[in-house]
């Protein structure tokens, strides 16, 4: 039930691309994993972490992230169910104190973030984001301070859409909080507009955050919810991934909107939709690809591709081009939006 309940063992950077004063450090600790199931810790880590890198859009930033895995003991294998949300009331001595059945969610898995925290700073002091991994099948997890996830069957899933609360600042796009036809409070939204990028009381076109990504023939709002008293659950109007406004989001069935039919942050098992994949690419830093030889345009192009601002410097005139020299230097890590000057001449490339 506390830090008394177990001990941290140690540290392994399972993935190292570079210096974390540059990159972007993941940990991942774990609780209610016993001395015993280190090998199965580490290996549920791995699971999760493969899972990261082979997911849209992280797998165009991967090599500008580490990973460190913090190994952590507990007395007790599991996490706390409490029976007041069905569970089956087994409580379980455990170094981080992960616990079911928050705010009456069986699903909603907690545990004790500063110590989290605190172990974090002292295992990776320049980490950016924690992930805790829980030892066990029941499904659950949560955002905040920390990411936490069990290892249900869908465990990959659950981190890639808590990630999404805790490192990028998502929101939830689903129409409920309890469940559809469980909560009673969840008619109409309140007007107060939601802080994060991906969910809005707008549905003007010309005033709706990611306004830039909707296409003139798609209309807005794109599907409105008929009956603000239930979850709207009828099939899309609209091709799979098209950009709208699409009512039920922020845990409320009407006067919210999503970007897409639905998302990783609606659905687990969906991508991310185009909104909340630009988010995690504006805070996920870039690298700086090496265009030096290559015609003006493409050099651009792949700047731009790279999530950085391309600058082009002379003695270019204009017409046919090519680069010779760039600022910074081909692998640089730099922040997402940085600029990267380019000097041009004019003519083709040589050779």
């Amino acid at each position: 039930m506390t830090t008394a309940d177990g001990s941290v063992l140690g540290t392994t950077q399972i993935v190292d691309n570079g210096p974390s004063s540059t990159y972007w450090d993941l940990v991942i600790l774990g609780d209610g994993y016993q001395a015993g199931q280190m090998t199965q810790y580490a290996a549920d880590a791995k699971k999760i972490c493969d899972a990261i890198f082979e997911t849209p859009p992280f797998t165009q930033r991967q090599w500008v992230m580490n990973v460190h895995r913090v190994d952590v003991s507990s007395t007790d294998s599991g996490a706390d169910d409490p029976t007041a949300c069905g569970g089956s009331g087994a409580t379980a001595r455990t170094y981080f104190d992960a616990s079911f059945c928050n705010n009456g969610s069986r699903r909603l898995l907690v545990a004790n973030a500063t110590t989290a925290l605190a172990v974090a700073n002292a295992q990776v002091p320049q980490w950016n984001m924690v992930l805790m991994i829980v030892n066990s099948t029941i499904y659950g997890g949560s955002g905040g301070a920390v990411a936490i996830c069990s290892m249900a069957p869908d465990a990959e899933e659950i981190a890639l859409h808590e990630m999404g609360h805790t490192a990028f600042a998502l929101a939830d796009e689903y129409d409920n909080y309890l469940g559809c036809g469980v909560d009673t409070d969840r008619d109409n939204h309140p007007p107060t507009e939601p802080s994060q990028v991906n969910v809005t009381t707008s549905s003007n076109r010309a005033t709706i955050k990611w306004r830039d990504l909707i296409e003139p023939s798609t209309p807005v709002p794109t599907m409105t919810n008929p009956d603000c008293t239930q979850c709207d659950r009828r099939p899309s109007s609209v091709p799979d991934g098209t950009v709208g406004a699409f009512e039920g989001a922020d845990y409320y069935h009407c006067r919210a909107f999503r970007p897409e039919y639905r998302c990783k942050m609606f659905d687990l098992g969906r991508p991310f939709c185009v909104v909340c994949r630009r988010r995690i690419l504006d805070v996920l830093p870039a690298r700086v690809p090496d265009v030096v030889g290559r015609h003006v345009q493409a050099a651009a192009g792949l700047v731009v591709w790279a999530g950085l601002k391309p600058f082009i410097g002379g003695p270019y005139s204009g017409g046919p081009g090519w680069c010779f020299n760039q600022r910074p230097k081909p692998g640089t890590i730099v922040a997402t939006g940085s600029r990267v000057d380019l000097a041009i001449r004019n003519g083709l490339p040589p050779g």
